[in-house]
């Protein structure tokens, strides 16, 4: 007897972005986009990036870690903490784009920085160039000036199970967009979900009469 054949995924959503349909309006993901790091057969992570908290990056580092808050650099409190997630809102991620042709100055302080995370693996790569990291000392380093490259940090994040996600995109909770630098780093989060429908060709008013009327 033959074994069944072991389910595929149709399309993984990462390297991408999420945008969230109006069915999610009410939740913690209404009018979100969410930037995708993993998605396989075991499940899928991402980080809502159009959702700005109160508290900014230098403050809440200032905050856990006193010894370090004369060395914060001033963007640091220019710079938002985003709510990534309903999941594990006590952890602070970054993401971050990797830049090259950094001058010899930012080269040391890169030295330096791997110098101080030797041995750990609080880092992973989801696309060239790009990072996600939940180590204390890049983080940190961040906040420092130490690490060259443009970040952005995160409260929690937002987790699906083996086969979730797949289910939300087919019911239509979600819509996809491909990854775009600007897109993540967009200076206008609060007009981001529109515009990305607007990418999409999707017509935001329709979109909501749509789902109001049940056929979203």
């Amino acid at each position: 007897m033959s074994e069944p054949p072991v389910p595929t995924l149709p399309r993984s959503s990462a390297p991408g972005f999420l945008i969230a349909s109006p069915r999610l309006d009410g939740s913690p993901f209404e009018r979100a986009i969410v930037a995708m790091v993993h998605h396989d057969q075991e499940g899928a992570m991402g980080f809502i990036v159009n959702k700005p908290l109160e508290i900014d990056f230098g403050s809440l580092i200032q905050s856990v870690n006193e010894d370090i808050a004369r060395r914060l650099t001033p963007e640091s409190f220019e710079m938002p903490v985003y709510f990534g997630g309903p999941v594990r809102i006590e952890q602070l991620w970054v993401i971050y784009q990797r830049l090259e042709g950094i001058d010899a100055d930012q080269a040391e302080r890169r030295r330096h920085l791997r110098r101080m995370r030797q041995g750990d693996e609080g880092e992973l790569t989801f696309m060239e160039g790009w990072y996600l990291a939940a180590s204390g000392e890049i983080i940190e380093g961040f906040a420092q000036g130490l690490q060259p490259g443009r970040y952005r940090p995160f409260i929690g994040y937002a987790g699906w199970g083996p086969g979730q996600l797949e289910e939300e995109i087919e019911e239509g909770s979600w819509l996809m967009l491909d990854f775009a630098p600007h897109s993540f780093f967009h200076p206008r989060p609060g007009a981001q979900w529109e515009e990305s429908l607007a990418e999409l060709g999707v017509d935001p008013a329709a979109f909501l009469m749509m789902a109001r009327s049940g056929s979203a």
